[in-house]
């Protein structure tokens, strides 16, 4: 797992930072909030809820965690045409960074790659050009963040009840680990893991449209992540 270490903040009242205590004795000390955004397709924002809800109150002993969800349903990285999250991830970094950013899609991305025109660059039949091509939109994903001193979280979906889909997320996943491996920044977990679904079977923790996590397995894994986080 991760961890991200808080940064301590003075809390001072009226002319001392030592208001209501003894003089001479140590200013009181709160842990600052610690941002976490999650970021990506409808899983993604799913998880993003069952986190924040598990992170209202924040931990007794330490920075309260406030977590933000941001979310197109149906959008990967495949047709920056519908929906641009490099660049999305890129306005985020520029202007709000958070400490940690899960960053989670797959699942709409068994298809052609597209330009930011709607033009084909890469189809899924030549193999080779499709994963050169996704690798790089995966590493601008993370790169985004190189300079603000944002944890980068890539999550893996599971397997969904559409087997093309299912071999294309899992297969998007490998890919994600690779471009992961060389970036100090980028932490990599896995839905399959966290939810202990595995990678193969995971009925038990789909919900009814096959596709979506259940109630149970996204509470599952947020409370993992934040165990990590916190």
């Amino acid at each position: 797992m991760f961890a991200v270490a808080a940064a301590l903040v003075i809390v001072a009242g009226g002319a001392s930072a030592c208001s209501g205590g003894e003089a001479g004795s140590a200013p009181t000390i709160a842990p600052q909030e610690t941002k976490v955004t999650v970021a990506g397709d409808s899983i993604a924002l799913g998880l993003g809820a069952a986190m924040r809800d598990d992170a209202e109150g924040g931990p007794s002993d330490g920075a309260p965690l406030v977590v933000r969800a941001i979310g197109e349903d149906g959008t990967g990285l495949a047709r920056p045409d519908n929906f641009d999250w490099p660049g999305r991830l890129e306005e985020l970094a520029a202007d709000f960074p958070p400490e940690v950013l899960v960053f989670s899609v797959g699942s709409n991305d068994a298809q052609d790659l597209t330009d930011e025109t709607g033009a084909t660059v890469a189809t899924m039949a030549d193999h080779e050009a499709w994963d050169e091509e996704y690798r790089a939109r995966l590493a601008r994903s993370f790169d985004a963040f190189a300079d603000t001193g944002t944890r980068v979280v890539w999550l893996g979906h599971i397997r969904p009840e559409d087997d093309e889909v299912g071999e294309t997320n899992r297969h998007i996943h490998e890919l994600a680990t690779e471009v992961a491996a060389d970036r100090d920044d980028v932490i990599v977990e896995d839905l399959a893991v966290l939810t202990g679904s595995g990678a193969d079977s995971t009925s038990e923790c789909l919900s009814s449209d096959g596709l979506h996590l259940s109630r149970d397995c996204y509470s599952e894994a947020a409370e993992k992540l934040l165990a990590g986080i916190g």
